[in-house]
């Protein structure tokens, strides 16, 4: 019987697109203000690509850049999982797709589909692996090209407005023996009651036929009662974690939470009453990325003067489906 080996983010990359979109331009295209934007929201730019780009223009160039961080080449990769709700294509994945121009070879290669709490459960999957002695380096890819699912009408608005493009990277392998560097704890949950929060209804076989123009094919949010479940379930995650590994909020180094809207973020920092310094947020700056916020909050974070060996570091994702879970790691 194999023993278990805790696991290491061993590089962290990110990508963005150079196009910034302010609030004046978002204005432009939908029935809104400025106003309006920055009070409900608190975002202030985000980044789209251009027309031409696709989510592999993003994914592979944070991967180079995670890979690098890690000393790292592609043939070292094991095994590839990537999260995203914006595909190139419907099939086949997004992980064949990229798989083939990383040059990874014949390694094993799937898409997850955990929303905006993508990284959580990709990091509780790839520990697992490689903690049982499955896989070596597991590189783990989150990215959006949300720019193009936007619906600038008035049904569409009320998300679109925060949307921004990215992807992250993280690459995991096995801790050497001793490392006082490794994760703690993961949690990762769901609950499919609540997938009418925020959803998409097509294409999928559901309507009478696959590609029926009634099965819309853009994101719908109930927006209060998701505010409600979101900081509900990124509170008690939160605790959840913490208590089960007997730590105090006043234990943690950093906070790194996904960032669905400045809004959720602040009434989280309050429930939790939480040192806003500690927190990272990038919201404002980014806007929403959905899956790829998580990741690329993390690597910008670790690619920073802020980053200091030793911190103890507590992610937190929240996602529609509804999904959430929480990551302990030291640093």
């Amino acid at each position: 019987m194999r023993s278990w080996r805790e696991t290491l983010i061993a590089g962290t990359g990110h990508c963005l697109p150079e196009r910034a979109v302010s609030n004046e331009e978002t204005v432009t295209r939908m029935n809104t203000t400025v106003r309006f934007i920055e009070e409900r929201t608190g975002v202030l730019n985000r980044y789209h690509v251009e027309p031409s780009m696709g989510l592999q223009d993003l994914l592979v160039p944070a991967a180079h850049m995670a890979l690098e961080q890690a000393g790292l080449t592609p043939a070292d990769v094991d095994l590839l999982i990537v999260n995203t709700l914006s595909p190139d294509f419907h099939d086949p994945s997004e992980a064949c797709l990229i798989q083939a121009r990383l040059g990874l070879g014949a390694v094993p290669a799937f898409d997850i589909r955990a929303q905006c709490t993508g990284l959580i459960y990709g990091m509780h999957l790839g520990r697992n692996l490689i903690a049982t002695g499955a896989h070596r380096c597991v590189l783990l890819l989150c990215g959006e090209v949300l720019s193009k699912r936007m619906d600038t009408s008035d049904s569409g608005r009320n998300l679109s407005i925060l949307l921004g493009d990215g992807a992250g990277a993280v690459v995991l392998t096995a801790a050497p023996e001793g490392s006082a560097e490794g994760f703690r704890d993961v949690i990762v949950k769901a609950d499919g009651r609540f997938y009418e929060l925020l959803w998409t209804q097509g294409p999928g076989t559901a309507a009478p036929h696959f590609n029926d123009p009634a099965a819309c094919p853009y994101f719908r949010m109930n927006g209060k009662p998701m505010f409600a479940h979101a900081v509900e379930n990124f509170t008690a995650v939160c605790h959840e974690i913490l208590l089960r590994n007997g730590l105090r909020l006043a234990d943690i180094d950093v906070v790194i939470p996904h960032q669905p809207n400045l809004r959720i973020l602040e009434e989280v920092i309050a429930r939790l009453e939480l040192d806003p310094g500690k927190v990272e947020t990038n919201v404002a700056e980014l806007g929403n990325m959905a899956s790829a916020s998580l990741p690329v909050t993390l690597s910008r974070y670790r690619h920073s003067a802020r980053y200091q060996p030793g911190q103890l570091v507590l992610l937190v994702g929240y996602g529609s489906g509804a999904t959430w879970g929480a990551a302990l790691y030291q640093f």
